[in-house]
C-alpha cells in the first residue's frame, strides 16, 4: 500500500487534471462523498443530526462544502463554519461554496469570532467535520485556525477530518502548534505519511483511504518509493517450510552478544531468531557467561570466547569470531555487548571482516559512533536496528532532529552508510540504500520496554539466515514483531508487556498472518 508525500500527492492531482483532463471539481466531488459516507456512519452511530463543518479557503474546505450540500440534502440541521470570507474562495472551492449559498446551507464567516463563540458553536453539534487545511500545511497554526480546532476538540463530539487532521504535518506527523484529535480520517487517493508517523498516527483516530477516480497509470508513473507494510505484503515473503526440509535448509544464524548483566539480551535474541525458522543458532559469548546461557536458551548452542576484566567479549576474540561467522548465513552483533573499550574496539575490528549478512545492534552500533567508514567498507549486506538514540550517535546529530522526520531519517541514514535501517520506535521505519522506504502500523506501547529491540535483531538474522533479502527481512521482522505483541496485549494488556512475551506469541502471529487475520 503506497505512501506519499504532499508534493507527490500535488503532482499525482495535476497529472490526473492536466494531462488526463480530469476536472478538480470532479475530483473534489468524488472526496467529499466519500467524507459524506463516513459521516452518514458516524451519525448513524450516534444518532444525532447536527453537523457543524469548520471549513478553510482552500481545497479542504471546498471538499467540506461537497459534504454540507450532501448532508443537507439528506436532511441534517448542517452548519459551515467558513474560516474566510466567502466573496475570496477561487477555483473549485469557490464553486462548492457558491452551490452551497444557493442551496441555502447556512454558512458563517467565522474570521471575526471569538475562541467562545467558537467553542458554543462546535458545542451544539453531533458530529464536527474539520475541513480546515489539507496536506500543504508546514507552519504553526495560529488565530482563527487554531481557534476553531481548540473549539473541535473541547466539543465532545465525534470528528471527521478531511484528508488529513488539520494541524498535523502530512509529511511527517508533526504536530504544528494546535492540531485536531480526529476519530476518523478520510485520506483521499493515497495514505499520507504523516498519518503513520507519530504524533499524526494518533490524531488520525481510524483512517479510511478513498478512492476519488485517479487512474493507477498515474500514480504509477510517479515511481512512489514509500509503502505501508500490511499483511498482504508480508504473507508472500515468509520463507517456505518445504516438508522434507531440515535444519540446515532453514539457515544458520551466529549471534555475537552478551556481557555481565546482559545475558538477557543474547538469550532473546538467539530466541527471536529461532522462533522465525532459523534451523540452527549459535551464541558467541564471553567465556564466564557461557554456562549461563546454554541454560537460558536450550535450543542454541554456544562457544565460549575471550573475555575482559568486566566480563565482556575481547579484541582477542576477533579471530575466533570471523572464524565462526564464515560458518553462518547471518550474524547478529551486539545485543548486551557493552561499551567497555576492548569490546568497542573488537566490534571496529570485526565488522569489515564479517564476510556475511550482519545485522548490527545496540553496542555494536554504539561503538561505530564517529567510525562510519568501518560500516561504508563492508562488501556484504549490512541492516542496522538502531532506536532514535542510536541513530543519532552513529550520524553525529540530535534525538530531536531523528524525530522530526523519521521516514527522512532512515531514508538519509541508509543513503549515506550504505546499509539498509530498521529504524524503531511508533511508527518503525524500514529503509533500503536506494530509496525504498516502509513504515509499520503494528505493534503497541507494550513494546517500549527492555529487550524488545533484541528480539527483533534476532529476527532480522533469522529472516536474512532464511533466504531473504535484507530490506525484505526488515519488512517482515518489523510487521511480525509488532503483531506479536498486539497479540501478546490482547491476553496481558500493554502495562504489563515483557520482551520474552514477543517471543511466545510469535508463533500465534505468523498464523494470522498466514491465514489473513491480522489488520491491513
Amino acid at each position: 500500500m503506497k505512501i506519499v508525500t504532499a508534493a507527490e500527492m500535488r503532482e499525482i492531482d495535476r497529472s490526473a487534471i492536466e494531462d488526463l483532463g480530469i476536472a478538480g471539481v470532479v475530483l473534489m466531488e468524488n472526496a467529499g462523498m466519500a467524507v459524506v459516507q463516513a459521516a452518514y456512519e458516524l451519525l448513524e452511530a450516534s444518532g444525532g443530526s447536527k453537523v457543524g463543518i469548520f471549513a478553510g479557503k482552500g481545497n479542504n474546505g471546498g471538499d467540506g462544502f461537497v459534504v454540507a450540500r450532501h448532508l443537507h440534502n439528506a436532511g441534517y440541521d448542517v452548519q459551515v463554519y467558513l474560516l474566510a470570507q466567502a466573496d475570496q474562495l477561487r477555483g473549485d472551492a469557490a464553486v462548492n461554496c457558491g452551490i452551497a449559498q444557493r442551496m441555502d446551507v447556512p454558512i458563517h464567516e467565522v474570521l471575526k469570532w471569538t475562541a467562545g463563540r467558537m467553542r458554543r458553536a462546535a458545542a451544539g453539534a453531533d458530529l464536527l467535520v474539520d475541513a480546515i487545511f489539507g496536506t500543504g500545511l508546514s507552519g504553526e497554526v495560529r488565530g482563527p485556525a487554531r481557534h476553531a480546532i481548540e473549539a473541535l476538540n473541547a466539543s465532545g463530539a465525534p470528528i471527521l477530518a478531511v484528508d488529513m487532521p488539520s494541524g498535523v504535518h502530512a509529511d511527517t506527523g508533526a504536530k504544528l502548534g494546535s492540531a485536531v484529535q480526529a476519530t476518523v480520517t478520510v485520506t483521499f487517493g493515497l495514505l499520507k505519511a504523516g498519518l503513520y508517523q507519530y504524533p499524526g498516527a494518533e490524531l488520525a483516530g481510524r483512517v479510511r483511504i478513498a478512492d476519488i477516480g485517479i487512474p493507477p497509470a498515474v500514480v504509477d508513473a510517479q515511481g512512489l518509493k514509500t509503502e505501508l507494510i500490511t499483511g498482504d505484503l508480508v504473507r508472500p515473503l515468509l520463507p517456505e517450510r518445504p516438508p522434507a526440509g531440515h535444519k540446515g535448509d532453514f539457515g544458520r544464524v551466529l549471534v555475537v552478544a552478551g556481557s555481565r548483566g546482559m545475558t538477557g539480551a543474547c538469550a532473546l535474541a538467539a530466541e527471536g531468531a529461532l522462533r522465525v525458522g532459523a534451523g540452527l543458532v549459535t551464541m558467541a559469548v564471553p567465556e564466564s557467561l557461557n554456562s549461563i546461557l546454554e541454560a537460558k536458551v536450550t535450543e542454541a548452542t554456544s562457544v565460549a570466547l575471550p573475555e575482559t576484566e568486566v566480563l565482556s567479549l575481547s579484541i582477542e576474540a576477533e579471530d575466533d569470531l570471523a572464524r565462526l561467522s564464515e560458518g553462518a548465513d547471518a550474524v547478529v552483533l551486539g545485543p548486551g555487548l557493552s561499551q567497555a573499550a576492548s569490546t568497542q574496539e573488537l566490534v571496529r575490528a570485526l565488522v569489515p571482516r564479517i564476510g556475511r549478512p550482519l545485522v548490527l545492534d545496540a553496542d555494536g552500533l554504539n561503538a561505530l559512533a564517529g567510525a562510519k567508514g568501518v560500516l561504508r567498507r563492508r562488501r556484504q549486506a549490512t541492516i542496522i536496528t538502531p532506536h532514535p538514540g542510536e541513530l543519532a550517535r552513529l550520524r553525529g546529530c540530535s534525538i530531536g532532529e531523528i524525530q522530526a522526520d523519521r521516514l527522512a531519517s532512515a531514508r538519509a541514514a541508509a543513503a549515506d552508510l550504505g546499509c539498509n535501517v530498521l529504524l524503531k520506535g511508533a511508527g518503525t521505519v524500514v529503509a533500503a540504500p536506494d530509496g525504498r522506504a516502509a513504515v509499520n502500523p503494528t505493534g503497541n506501547s507494550g513494546l517500549a520496554c527492555g529487550g524488545t529491540g533484541d528480539v527483533l535483531a534476532g529476527m532480522v538474522g533469522g529472516l536474512v539466515a532464511g533466504g531473504l533479502q535484507p530490506y525484505e527481512a526488515g519488512l517482515v521482522a518489523a510487521f511480525w514483531h509488532g503483531l506479536a505483541a498486539d497479540v501478546a496485549v490482547e491476553k496481558l494488556g500493554e502495562r504489563s508487556l515483557v520482551a520474552s512475551d514477543v517471543c511466545r506469541h510469535l508463533g500465534a502471529a505468523a498464523l494470522k498472518i498466514q491465514r489473513n487475520q491480522e489488520p491491513n
